[in-house]
């Protein structure tokens, strides 16, 4: 498929319009995961940086 061709047709494009509730699907099954890690990990130097002191 060709996305961009197909999002540039128009904003109320029904192929774009699936497109963007696709990636914003996407997204946010990426997101969440990623930033639960990071938050995990910022967990983890922070205890260990107050163990340390």
């Amino acid at each position: 498929m060709d996305y961009e061709k197909d999002l540039e047709l128009c904003e109320y494009n029904p192929i774009s319009l699936q497109y963007e509730k696709e990636l914003r699907e996407l997204s946010k099954v990426v997101e969440a995961p990623v930033a639960n890690f990071f938050e995990k990990l910022r967990k983890k130097i922070i205890l260990a940086h107050t163990a340390k002191a």
